[in-house]
């Protein structure tokens, strides 16, 4: 069910949220409505996932009905934590090309053995990477306002609306609720020759994120797809060279990391003390039957 509403009238912008938590969404709703520009708002009403089985997927549906010049995809647990952040961030589109996507966490893929996300947003849960960031802080500092990086957050970003008709998100490679932004920005730098830019925002994102199973294999689908492009892929929740041998490697960490996270939950008197080989195994040879 999709419902729109118009937040003021004579906009350049719609903000596209799907939202399957009503509180949490008017939450960032009433955070929109206080902005000082005006905006139109598209929610996608996907409560219990009836609606869409992908963001990917309810985000094309909806492209044809936004009529203004920029289209902003949202989460519905992002908070605009001044009246003027639309506005900042409309400026900053405004500097971009008509092909470039622009988001507020960002990162890059050089260097490699360097892990780290650009943002300025706040993260109520600052651990992040092993890094506890002083005052939340979900990144590294955006220096000069804005920066080039190479793939984006799903939580806030967007660009020129045509940008997004020529160029739909892959429903297929991201058929969950993982990657499609970090697939849109790669789509763009490969098929668009254009740029990816992420920019300093005063936004509260109210999670974390969720690394799980169906992110790791959407991960590696990823991979494969543009692994003609780019030797190496990282987005903000992970990264990995894209060859066949690391991304099975890629899988395996992702098992054998729970391990000592089971056992101190076992120590916790919680749950089991070890990650069954035999689950190590499936998914190791689901990734190799590219299932």
């Amino acid at each position: 069910m999709m419902t729109k509403g118009t937040i003021l009238c004579m906009s350049d912008v719609t903000v596209v949220c799907c939202w399957t938590n009503e509180a949490m969404y008017n939450d960032f709703v009433n955070t929109l409505k206080s902005q000082s520009v005006p905006s139109e708002l598209i929610g996608i009403d996907n409560r219990g996932n009836k609606g869409f089985t992908s963001c990917a997927s309810a985000y094309n549906s909806v492209i044809d009905q936004v009529k203004t010049k920029y289209v902003i995809y949202s989460h519905q647990d992002i908070l605009l934590n001044d009246s003027e952040v639309l506005s900042k961030f409309l400026s900053y589109l405004e500097t971009i090309g008509h092909d470039d996507i622009l988001g507020v966490a960002g990162v890059r893929f050089v260097p490699s053995n360097v892990m780290g996300i650009i943002s300025d947003i706040q993260n109520p849960h600052p651990y992040i990477g092993g890094l506890i960031l002083a005052g939340g802080r979900a990144g590294k500092r955006v220096e000069g306002g804005i920066m080039e990086c190479d793939t984006l957050d799903e939580c806030f970003f967007g660009g020129y609306t045509q940008h997004f008709r020529d160029y739909p998100f892959d429903s297929e490679v991201c058929d969950d609720w993982h990657l499609y932004a970090a697939e849109a920005c790669m789509n763009t730098k490969v098929n668009a020759h254009a740029k990816i830019w992420v920019c300093s925002s005063n936004i509260i994102h109210r999670s974390a994120g969720n690394v799980n199973s169906k992110f790791i294999f959407g991960f590696c689908r990823l991979c494969r797809k543009y692994a003609n492009d780019f030797p190496f892929i990282r987005a903000t929740c992970g990264s990995s060279l894209t060859d066949e041998r690391h991304l099975r490697f890629f899988v395996m960490k992702y098992y054998l990391r729970a391990a000592p996270q089971n056992a101190f939950m076992k120590f916790m008197g919680r749950t089991k003390i070890y990650v069954p080989l035999r689950k190590i195994y499936r998914a190791v040879k689901k990734l190799m039957n590219k299932e």
